[in-house]
């Protein structure tokens, strides 16, 4: 049955993806138009749309000429939707769905950071998959089409329960065991200490993130790979490499962030905080409105074109634009009022091939501060690299 939405009449329901539906229907000028929506309540889920902003922003990047132009796209309406005109012989709005899809599950919670790179990349085959399969038939008969199969679960983000250990039990006695020695032998050493308060507290500093003005971390020496537990400096005799925008000046009010493990140091405006999470670091403005995050990826073995591939596409906010020496990166500003980009480079230590990847979403008057970030991020990972 057919309705009226806004502008559209004659909208009917063509196909259904979870969250993502697929209408066919014809616009004022009676064309007949795919519109491409999210459903209500996945409206409000602003990882869902700030998805599919990204993925329009990608369709009006790649289109050529065998693809429906985008007639309309209101992103920041309350049900966020994109209009493609429907045409036989070019591709329409099944190619946004197709990407959504290929992108995450289309129910549930999206996965983020470099987590989401393998989760991206198995549904990346998925869509592979279906694109391969016979097209369905031009032309709408006026009836819904017949809903598709369920989906299966998607592997990555479910996990099988595990088997009880029977090692577990054995582990948490030899657990205790170790505890009380250690405590006994702290009792020990500080009764035997004779300056009775630790003197030489500096070999007690943890090695943990630190961001200048929030938590100093140690002094160490600038760590030259990935390997052990030393904390990165920031180098200041890093080469200035650019991706676009401009560097920091020399007195900008910046804090630097540093964490144990980590192959790099980066430095982040003054009025942003970052909180490690293993491998990368979200860093987010005092307003709570703007977002920035890098991290870094080891690339196994000799780190081919297809491993780096996947991991590149893994970012968001794509296609991402590549340059020479393994780096690429994207900036969008298609949504009002808002900065959003990606930064991707690969880079060789004598410990092996690491990615060095940052992605922000800020405010659009935020911009040069998005790109002294993935400058410096970029400048400060290619530091690493050895001679």
């Amino acid at each position: 049955m057919s309705r009226t939405v806004g502008p559209y009449t004659d909208v009917t329901t063509a196909r259904v993806e979870g969250a993502y539906e697929l209408c066919e229907g014809l616009d004022e000028s009676a064309r007949p138009v795919q519109i491409l929506t999210l459903g209500t309540t996945s409206s409000k889920d602003p990882a869902r749309r700030g998805l599919l902003s990204d993925t329009v922003a990608w369709a009006y990047a790649t289109a050529g000429p065998e693809d429906a132009p985008i007639l309309v796209a209101d992103l920041e309406a309350e049900q966020p939707y994109v209009v493609v005109l429907r045409d036989t012989r070019l591709r329409g709005a099944d190619r946004i769905m197709d990407r959504l899809l290929s992108l995450g599950p289309a129910t549930g919670p999206l996965p983020v950071g470099p987590a989401a790179a393998a989760q991206r990349a198995a549904h990346q085959m998925a869509a592979a998959q279906r694109s391969a399969a016979p097209a369905s038939p031009a032309g709408f008969s006026g009836q819904p089409s017949p809903p598709p199969p369920p989906m299966s679960p998607p592997v990555v983000m479910i996990a099988a329960p595990k088997r009880p250990s029977q090692l577990k039990p054995i582990l948490i006695g030899i657990g205790s065991v170790v505890v009380v020695l250690a405590l006994v032998i702290g009792v020990w050493a500080v009764l035997s200490d004779p300056a009775g308060d630790g003197a030489d507290s500096s070999a007690d500093a943890p090695t943990t993130a630190a961001v200048d003005g929030v938590s100093q971390g140690p002094a160490a020496e600038p760590t030259e790979g990935t390997a052990g537990n030393e904390v990165p400096q920031w180098d200041p005799e890093a080469p200035a490499e650019r991706v676009g925008g401009s560097a920091y000046a020399d007195d900008a009010a910046t804090a630097t962030f540093a964490a144990a493990n980590w192959p790099f140091a980066f430095k982040v405006p003054d009025d942003f905080t970052c909180a490690e999470d293993g491998a990368s670091a979200v860093c987010t403005a005092a307003d709570g409105e703007s977002e920035i995050t890098v991290g870094w990826l080891p690339c196994a073995g000799d780190c081919p074109r297809s491993a780096r591939k996947m991991m590149r596409e893994a970012l968001p906010y794509q296609p991402l634009e590549e340059m020479d020496g393994g780096i690429a990166y994207a900036e969008r500003d298609e949504v009002y009022g808002r900065w959003r980009g990606s930064l991707s480079v690969f880079v060789t230590d004598p410990h092996g091939t690491f990615q060095a990847w940052a992605t922000a979403d800020i405010a659009s008057e935020r911009e040069d501060e998005g790109w002294h970030v993935f400058n410096d991020v970029l400048s400060q990972a290619l530091s690493k690299a050895a001679e």
